[in-house]
């Protein structure tokens, strides 16, 4: 019974390499851990190095320089686990083939229905002036995992490694409306490697190793981020004028304008003709903020967003972005902020803590990898270790 069972799970991995997993999160290129501590709605506060990629808008609104050296990793919360009883199960002595295949098949069902991440960025180097910025993301490594069970346990893999070079230019349109109006274009170059695979109990036992680089489909794009940043002008006196204390912005964004694809390859990862890596996928973003009165040494604002608008995955509950960020400074070489937001239906909570030019940032978010009627969250972990000149 269990040769013929051997025999069948052979078949269906066999007609599992011809397709690829399923995921239905979204992927973004580039991600701040302070704009994820406030649920990810940081399109019209935007108003540090990460401007450069999360609205360009803000470069026409910098009053000072700043260069940005930074590390970041996390994981999924469960991705420890994970990780340990597949290295427990590729470790093991079995006394023969259908008792291993027992082993990773038993490990599937386990957990069958669970996602895991784990991404890492590596030295990211942002430097911001007024009215422009540059950005060389060397890195970024994203490995998602998921178990699904379709005729048999599977784990969809999809794992992205990009390197982005990024020049952004904004400025202020003068006269049109009153108040500020501020414009804002990134032009980015992207280097993806990317798989998207299926494998099951018996591709597990052949190779335990679930990315290898040959799996990588390898290409490059250049496209570019168009944004809008709006303060209105609001009445010092009148029915209005209390709205002064809030001093509301509005902003939007259209990411990837011209979403070409990965159509041309250097062939770092695979030298050989291979279907194109995932898109960037053109999206729109918006969003609203506003500020807090400062309060002896606090300070702050909250924001709204609906992003990835026209995103394949797209919804209303992965759109919708909810933020509040609370500053507190003790002197110019000490201070940071506490963070809470909602991200694709899921809380968030962050924090960070500058000390002379080293600055910590921490987050925990929850995102939507479920199906479009079942969502289901994916809990993150992530530390950002930062040098800001």
């Amino acid at each position: 019974m269990r040769f013929l069972i051997l025999v069948i799970s052979l078949f269906l991995s066999i007609s599992a390499l011809a397709q690829e997993g399923v995921h239905t999160r979204i992927h973004h290129l580039y991600t701040s851990n302070r704009a994820m501590g406030m649920g990810d709605a940081f399109v019209a506060t935007a108003n540090d190095y990460s401007a450069l990629f999360y609205n360009p808008a803000g470069l026409a609104r910098r009053d000072m320089g700043q260069i940005n050296l930074s590390l970041e990793v996390g994981a999924s919360s469960n991705f420890i686990d994970f990780s340990k009883d597949i290295n427990d199960v590729n470790k093991a002595d079995y006394a023969n083939d259908s008792a291993r295949y027992t082993a990773y098949a038993e490990f599937l069902q386990k957990y069958y229905g669970k996602t895991f991440m784990v991404r890492a960025d590596l030295l990211h180097a942002i430097w911001v002036r007024p009215h422009w910025g540059v950005g060389i993301l060397p890195l970024n490594m994203t490995l998602e995992y998921q178990v699904h069970n379709q005729a048999a346990p599977a784990l969809n893999v999809r794992a992205y490694a990009d390197t982005v070079l990024a020049y952004g230019y904004g400025n202020d349109l003068k006269g049109l409306v009153p108040g500020r109006l501020s414009w804002g274009v990134t032009g980015k170059f992207v280097n993806r490697g990317y798989t998207n695979k299926q494998v099951n109990a018996v591709d597990l036992m052949v190779d335990s190793n679930t990315v290898k680089k040959e799996d990588l489909r390898d290409g490059y794009t250049v496209d570019a981020d168009l944004g809008l940043l709006y303060t209105p002008g609001i009445p010092a006196e009148g029915l209005f004028s209390i709205f002064n204390l809030a001093k509301p912005t509005f902003g939007a964004v259209v990411r990837n304008v011209a979403d070409y694809g990965f159509g041309q390859s250097f062939h770092l990862f695979n030298k050989n003709e291979v279907q194109a890596p995932e898109k960037l996928n053109r999206v729109f973003d918006v969003g609203a903020k506003f500020e807090y009165p400062s309060l002896w040494i606090f300070g702050g604002r909250g924001e709204v967003d609906f992003r990835d608008i026209g995103h394949p995955n797209f919804s209303a509950r992965r759109s919708f972005h909810l933020g509040f960020e609370f500053d507190w400074t003790v002197a110019s070489w000490w201070k940071g902020q506490y963070r809470i937001g909602v991200n694709q239906g899921y809380p968030t909570l962050g924090l960070s803590a500058q000390l002379f030019v080293f600055n910590l940032d921490m987050v925990t978010y929850g995102e939507d990898v479920g199906s479009y009627d079942n969502p289901q969250e994916n809990r993150v972990y992530m530390a950002k270790f930062n040098m800001d000149f």
